[in-house]
């Protein structure tokens, strides 16, 4: 059974061990040798359990209460695709949680290697955008190369 859960510190040692996992995929690196800006732990933090086991993570870091910088959205290799529903399920958890907290654009950004996530993030309303089409105060990764945006069209009224 699957399940999005709120993190909490003892999901860290199986977050660790899938995202060793999923280094060892790709030829590229795919964490920054440096520290980077954006908090180890976004503020706005879920994992995916599979049998009570890490199999997804998924975060969003609210920017100045100006737009949503989606972080550390993961899957391990055998939870992706349209089979489970992971991918779908845990963004659409960071797009409800935004929603409700008045969030109007959510950023991100990928790598280069990373197609299949860069295809996902189209079909499902994100559109690419240039690097310097950012916020000034966009949390980057060092090692992203594709951004790209989705407006959750919302008009707030206080």
């Amino acid at each position: 059974m699957t399940k999005i859960v709120i993190y909490e510190s003892v999901h860290q040692n199986g977050i660790d061990e899938m995202m060793n996992e999923i280094a060892v995929e790709f030829e590229e690196q795919i964490f920054p040798k440096v520290t980077v800006e954006t908090p180890s732990i976004p503020d706005n933090y879920w994992v995916a359990l599979y049998n009570g086991k890490v199999v997804g993570t998924v975060g969003v870091v609210v920017v100045q209460n100006e737009f949503g910088v989606l972080k550390k959205m993961m899957l391990k290799k055998e939870f992706r695709g349209k089979e489970f529903g992971l991918s779908k399920l845990l963004l659409e958890t960071v797009i409800e949680w935004s929603e409700e907290n008045q969030i109007s654009k959510i950023y991100l950004g990928t790598m280069n290697q990373f197609k299949a996530a860069q295809t996902f993030y189209k079909k499902n309303g994100f559109r690419e955008i240039l690097e310097n089409e950012l916020p000034l105060n966009f949390l980057k990764n060092p090692l992203d190369k594709v951004f790209f945006v989705k407006d959750l069209n919302k008009l707030w009224i206080e």
